[in-house]
């Protein structure tokens, strides 16, 4: 059985790992949505051109739902809404 003191370093290893893997899909959601911007701003309506980027991912979301799979749903659903919003928001700002 393995001692306190290797629990708890294998603990830590995954909390560190667990930072790490946060901390990638962080920068990740800031690249695409800088991505998600600057195609925007190239359309003469960067706005519809987020709402219909929005609607093609929420169609992606419809399936998860139907895979009968509704907290990676509701978790993809909050997330697509609030990528899309923010960047709404950046591509509607002078």
């Amino acid at each position: 059985m393995a001692s306190d003191t290797e629990l708890s370093e294998w603990l830590s290893s995954m909390i560190k790992a667990l930072g790490t893997a946060q901390a990638h899909t962080m920068v990740q959601h800031f690249i695409l949505r800088d991505i998600v911007i600057q195609l925007a701003g190239q359309h003469d309506r960067p706005e519809a051109f987020v709402a219909s980027m929005f609607e093609r991912v929420s169609m992606l979301v419809d399936q998860c739902e139907l895979a009968g799979k509704p907290e990676v749903e509701a978790e993809m659903r909050w997330y697509s809404e609030s990528f899309f919003t923010t960047a709404g928001k950046a591509v509607g700002q002078p």
